[in-house]
């Protein structure tokens, strides 16, 4: 038995800097050797825990700090459902698997349809999701579930009056889904009302906030978006996906002087890297790097924003040696740029300024006709590229500009297309590194060439927020 409060234990265990999902380990283990006690110390302190910015992430419906629903009704279940918002699926699946009660299954079934739902497994996750509901029909916990399973096997029709009942029965949650269920039959307005709703509930909830900014753009509710955006930008200040969604809706309502102040062309650096130690040239570093992206497995046909290209999962911690010098490199320029934000801070952007981050990096290969569609990096708070090769016959007396990058232009579905955006555009050169906000809307200009045109780009990941 313990004798000390949680926190006390923590550091007696060594664990006061681990992560909840480290800590959750911890206490399974501690489950499955017999300290039961200290286990359980673990698990109530995780579980005392507002969810972090991880849990929200990939699962909207996860219980505020101590908050006490049916999915935490004995504590073996708790222990299930904090696994399963850590994403710790194989923890999860044994607790659930050890729940015999009959009075329970309901809600183990509901369990094992959020796991087949982590595991896109959208029919079985439908499969055990309507078992749940069949036991315990009342249940708004069971309810939600089957929504969500609903939604992920295509059918959002289906799955909209199962989430306003759950809604109705105060499950927050359920307004979120209910806001992906209205967007995906293309009703923005009442996914805007949705995404109200849930945002309500809990202002931190950064689901609901920022979808809401982008259905409030499909309603072509300007005036709102903006506002909205500013309220998220007081809560936390540099948010990216706040800052990209108000740029554009400051583009519709006609405030060049604002958009300008927004995005800042200033805040785009660009700079020639050295070559790394090792390589005889630049030609040589380039030639390494080229063929690494091109045997890297993850490199997929049409991935994310690429168009008629392909492009690699993240390399951030990539082993083969001319990626990881160049990861290097870029980390490097990019804690430059944050010391100067937290430095002088006269931009939102430089206020969200990490202190600690990752590189999520990934190369792109692009050939005839391929391109970059308009996107952000919501995820981000600085991004970047690096080019690797470049064709010849992309040039500076190019008319039409092709295989540059271009600033300003966002996707189609949050403008209408009368409305002129303000457009910059910068000729990629090889060596050349180009760093900018994670919420500048970026895309590039199709090739015309039938060379090929090879770069690499990244994300930095705050690892304090």
């Amino acid at each position: 038995m313990i004798s000390v409060d949680p926190a006390s234990f923590l550091t007696a265990a060594g664990l006061s800097a681990a992560s909840p999902a480290e800590i959750l380990t911890v206490a399974y283990d501690f489950a499955r050797s017999g300290r039961a006690a200290d286990s359980q110390a673990l698990y109530d302190y995780v579980g005392g825990l507002r969810p972090t910015k991880q849990m929200r992430a990939y699962w909207p419906l996860a219980l505020t700090a101590g908050e006490e629903g049916e999915e935490w009704a004995t504590p073996a279940l708790k222990r299930a459902d904090l696994h399963i918002n850590y994403l710790q699926e194989p923890e999860a699946a044994a607790i659930l698997d050890s729940i015999t009660a009959p009075e329970l299954r309901a809600h183990v079934f509901t369990g094992y349809a959020r796991l087949a739902l982590a595991q896109n497994a959208a029919n079985d996750a439908l499969t055990f999701a309507e078992q749940a509901c069949t036991l315990s029909p009342a249940s708004s916990y069971t309810a939600i579930i089957r929504g969500a399973a609903l939604l992920a096997a295509g059918r959002a029709q289906d799955a909209i009056p199962v989430l306003t009942a759950a809604a109705d029965a105060g499950r927050a949650g359920a307004y979120f889904l209910l806001g992906l269920a209205w967007q995906r039959l293309q009703r923005p307005a009442e996914a805007a009302n949705a995404y109200s709703k849930g945002y309500a509930f809990d202002p931190e909830d950064f689901g609901p906030a920022n979808n809401l900014l982008a259905a409030l753009l499909e309603s072509r509710n300007y005036q709102a978006a903006a506002a909205h955006a500013d309220e998220v930008l007081r809560r936390r200040p540099g948010h990216t996906s706040s800052m990209a969604y108000k740029y554009l809706a400051l583009g519709e309502l006609g405030y060049a002087s604002d958009m300008t102040a927004l995005a800042d062309p200033a805040l785009l650096e660009r700079e020639t890297l050295p070559v790394p130690a090792g390589y005889k040239d630049r030609a040589a570093f380039h030639r390494a790097l080229a063929q690494e992206i091109s045997a890297e497995p993850t490199l997929a046909y049409q991935r994310n924003t690429t168009r008629f290209g392909y492009q690699t999962d993240d390399v951030g911690f990539a082993s083969t040696p001319a990626i990881k010098a160049l990861n290097a490199a870029l980390s490097a320029v990019v804690e430059r740029r944050a010391a100067a934000a937290r430095e002088c801070p006269s931009h939102p952007f430089h206020h969200a300024a990490p202190a600690a981050f990752r590189l999520y990096s990934w190369g792109v290969i692009l050939r005839e006709k391929g391109y970059q569609a308009p996107h952000f990096h919501p995820h981000g708070w600085l991004s970047g590229v690096y080019y690797i090769e470049v064709p010849n016959d992309i040039t500076e007396t190019d008319p039409a500009r092709a295989g540059w990058i271009e600033f300003g232009r966002g996707d189609e579905r949050w403008n209408q297309k009368t409305t002129a955006m303000p457009v910059s555009q910068l000729r990629p050169e090889e060596g050349l590194a180009v760093t900018f906000p994670s919420f500048f809307w970026h895309s590039t200009r199709p090739l015309q060439t039938d060379k090929t045109r090879i770069s690499f780009a990244f994300d930095v990941i705050p690892l304090d927020a």
